[in-house]
């Protein structure tokens, strides 16, 4: 009898200790990332009370008989399936569909995480409000290149103070010129031009009507055009003064420059005419990082008559500088990639956030606050970029949910109750047998 109760027992702090398990799956139904636990039973060591014989002559052989002493812990494993999407609409919530978790630092060591609650700090710094730690990848350079062969480091994203230009490089022309213009006739438009520190430039653009040009035994209808900034010409052709052909039907033929009166063609169409402009011209604030230079495409002006008092209507719809613009917002992409959104539209790559795999996933242990460190058993972790080499990809303005099963969690609980129930059954029947053994002396 006291051998059913010692036995019971160990069903009894087996079941407390499957209750406890079950209670912090369900205490944690709303804890974001949260990994949910089951626990299996292992039976413990039999008592033999007879061992097993071969079969021997005209005897078959007897199995062993044996009483079993108990039940113990075998395993409590971690269920590393995927948790729910729950949208949240800011930027900072981060969600990896698949396998891989984020890499935190605390300045000394690494951990690792699939609650991708982060939000930017004081300083810009992509933390994890809950401890304070640091999310870690890597940084783009000035010109948006990430390099991930470089150490992990702290992710910056720097709200309303990193600032943006880009200098114009090309130009478009369009727009008519009038074919009726004697020769002699001048059109003058300005264009507004960027340059590297995103100030804007006027540049006065002139188209000067000549005399036919001959092209290779054709005629054709002629304009130069010249540049000047500021009263200097800095027209970049080899003539110093571009010159535009247009055909009997108006459509623009080809452009080139003139030298000794003799049209030589540029490139094949479109080919651009450059206009640069020496940094000793600038009067005014800091000089460009590097010499101001851009081209423009005149291959979609034509040449028409204007109709009634109607002039030339010739234009510059486009040019790709920016004015500067500062940081306003940002998103992230599937890889990772934190791309910068600016005021005045560019966008730029500012990092990526790395993430992690192990082996074995199953060997990682838990450090609370949704962190789990690697171990022996999980192996080393394996950092690269999201959405390639086994690695998820991230969803911004999502945060996975717990992985917990709410109507599993009821069922296990209940069976872990009746299993509680009758080991304490056990217990007391063995009690009321002991007590008939003691009464058979009276």
């Amino acid at each position: 009898m006291g051998s059913a109760m010692y036995t019971a027992v160990t069903g009894l702090l087996g079941h407390q200790a499957r209750m406890d398990v079950v209670a912090a799956n369900i205490a944690n139904i709303n804890t974001t990332g949260y990994r949910g636990s089951r626990m299996l039973f292992q039976d413990l060591l039999s008592q033999t009370l007879r061992g097993g014989t071969a079969p021997l002559g005209n005897f078959g052989g007897t199995d062993p008989s044996q009483i079993g002493l108990g039940v113990g812990i075998g395993q409590i494993s971690t269920n590393f399936t995927q948790g729910p999407s729950l949208t949240t609409g800011v930027a900072s919530d981060l969600l990896i569909q698949g396998s891989g978790f984020f890499i935190l630092s605390d300045g000394t060591g690494n951990f690792f995480t699939r609650d991708g609650s982060f939000d930017l700090n004081s300083s810009g710094t992509l933390i994890d409000p809950g401890t304070g730690m640091r999310v870690q990848g890597w940084m783009a350079d000035d010109a948006g290149v990430i390099d991930t062969d470089t150490p992990l480091t702290d992710l910056e994203i720097r709200l309303r103070e990193d600032a943006i230009a880009r200098a114009t490089q090309n130009a478009t022309a369009g727009g008519n010129l009038n074919a009726t213009a004697g020769v002699g006739d001048t059109v003058s438009r300005t264009l507004i031009v960027y340059d590297s520190l995103g100030t804007p430039r006027n540049m006065e653009i002139t188209f000067t009507r000549i005399a036919p040009v001959d092209d290779g035994g054709t005629d054709y209808n002629a304009w130069t055009w010249s540049a000047q900034f500021e009263g200097t010409d800095v027209t970049n052709v080899p003539s110093g003064e571009g010159v535009l052909l247009f055909g009997t039907d108006g459509a623009f033929h080809a452009e080139g420059s003139l030298d000794a009166a003799v049209f030589t063609p540029r490139a094949s169409l479109p080919s651009p005419n450059e206009v640069t402009i020496p940094g000793t011209l600038f009067t005014s604030g800091a000089l460009p990082v590097t010499p101001f230079e851009f081209s423009i495409d005149f291959s979609s002006i034509t040449q028409l008559a204007a109709v009634g008092d109607d002039e030339s209507t010739v234009f510059f719809p486009n040019q790709d500088g920016f004015e500067l613009g500062v940081l306003d917002g940002y998103s992230v992409g599937a890889n990772g990639v934190i791309t910068g959104v600016f005021s005045n539209g560019l966008t730029r790559p500012l990092g990526q956030i790395a993430t992690s795999t192990f082996g074995n996933v199953g060997g990682l242990e838990r450090r609370g606050d949704n962190l789990f460190v690697e171990a022996a058993a999980s192996g080393a972790a394996l950092i690269g970029v999201a959405g390639s080499g086994g690695h998820g990809s991230i969803s911004g303005g999502v945060l996975e949910g717990a992985n917990v099963d709410l109507a599993t969690e009821f069922a296990n609980m209940i069976i872990t109750q009746r299993g509680y129930q009758a080991n304490a059954r056990t217990i007391t029947t063995a009690d009321t047998m002991l007590q008939e053994a003691v009464n058979l002396v009276r």
